[in-house]
């Protein structure tokens, strides 16, 4: 199978049958890359008497999911349940010949964060595939751009290695995009002319933490898919097992950029703390300094008869000696200390 770099540009995509409540789109593979779109009526005439491979996308949030899950492609309840479930994690399920798998893609849509992972459920067989999803997803746009130019899948296995390749080589593009926002940040930190903002490495960890803790089990379901049933090719064995690697790669890389992010976050805690260690001793010197001159000045300040020099017209000229005297006593004796 052609990786997608290797592909030429795709070709305007075809229309499809518009939307009707769950259903999204339908596809007949023609086995040699491309593929014809169905309505809902081919689809039905299509599902149970042509034995070419199916692909049928369907948008769960829809009340008539269940007419085509259960009515059309005839699912055991337990396989519809595990499609349906509310809160999923990346996994991968054995249903007799067929296969349940829950997947996660980049979410493009306009206004959302990529973070914002989107859930892809799939049941597959030797012929057929069923994938459901609860918003847009971009990947599953890109399989059907290839689809409708010729340059997609060639069976049913394939499909599934398409798509997973697809949705692993999306958080390849978030995985380089965070990785130079956080040389950025690293240069920042080791510019002359100061540091980065706190909120700047909060933006960039918060979608770390996100893809860490579902592009790990999505590595290891891969990894468990790649295995497959027995009647899962060679061929797409080896796709699948290349995504898990180049998978694990990214995993490793959020790994250490969450590693990076942490020593940022101490240098930066460390500049701050240094930058308080200095104000602070700035003016433990300036009180040090004042602490006799305010002796002075509030023990000649006293209402009391008997002050010196209060009578004389050179009393305050004398006292301001005194006090810059002393003062400078002071900052000597701190500099022969070494405290300042």
């Amino acid at each position: 199978m052609a990786t997608p770099n290797d592909t030429a540009p795709a070709a305007p995509t075809t229309s499809s049958p518009p939307q009707t409540g769950a259903f999204v789109v339908a596809y007949r593979l023609d086995g040699k890359g491309g593929g014809q779109a169905l309505d809902t009526t081919q689809l039905h005439q299509a599902w149970h008497q042509d034995e070419a491979p199916l692909w049928l996308h369907l948008d769960f949030r829809h009340d008539d999911v269940m007419d085509y899950l259960h009515s059309l492609a005839g699912l055991d309840e337990a396989v519809i349940e595990a499609l349906l479930e509310e809160d999923t994690r990346p996994r991968v399920a054995r249903f007799g010949r067929g296969v349940v798998t829950t997947l996660r893609g980049i979410n493009f849509n306009p206004g959302a964060a990529p973070e914002d992972l989107i859930s892809l459920r799939v049941w597959i067989t030797p012929k057929r595939l069923i994938t459901l999803r609860r918003r847009s997803l971009h990947a599953v746009s890109v399989v059907r751009e290839r689809i409708d130019s010729g340059q997609g899948a060639l069976s049913i296995p394939d499909l599934l290695a398409w798509m997973i390749e697809t949705l692993v080589d999306q958080v390849g593009d978030v995985t380089h995009q965070l990785e130079e926002r956080m040389a950025e940040l690293e240069d920042a930190q080791l510019a002359d002319d100061g540091c980065f903002e706190a909120d700047d490495l909060t933006r960039l960890r918060r979608p770390l933490i996100t893809l860490r803790r579902f592009m790990g089990p999505q590595r290891d379901c891969l990894a468990q898919l790649a295995q497959g049933p027995l009647w899962l090719d060679e061929e797409t064995k080896v796709s699948i097992r290349e995504s898990a690697n180049q998978l694990s790669r990214y995993v490793e890389d959020f790994n250490a950029m969450q590693e990076r992010a942490l020593i940022l976050q101490e240098q930066l805690w460390s500049e701050h703390n240094e930058q308080l260690n200095q104000r602070m001793y700035m003016l433990a010197i300036i009180t040090t300094v004042f602490l006799p001159l305010s002796f002075l000045t509030g023990l000649l300040g006293i209402n009391v008869g008997g002050i010196p020099g209060a009578e004389s017209p050179y009393g305050f000229a004398a006292f301001l000696g005194i006090t810059l005297t002393v003062g400078l006593l002071v900052l000597g004796l701190l500099k022969r200390k070494h405290w300042w």
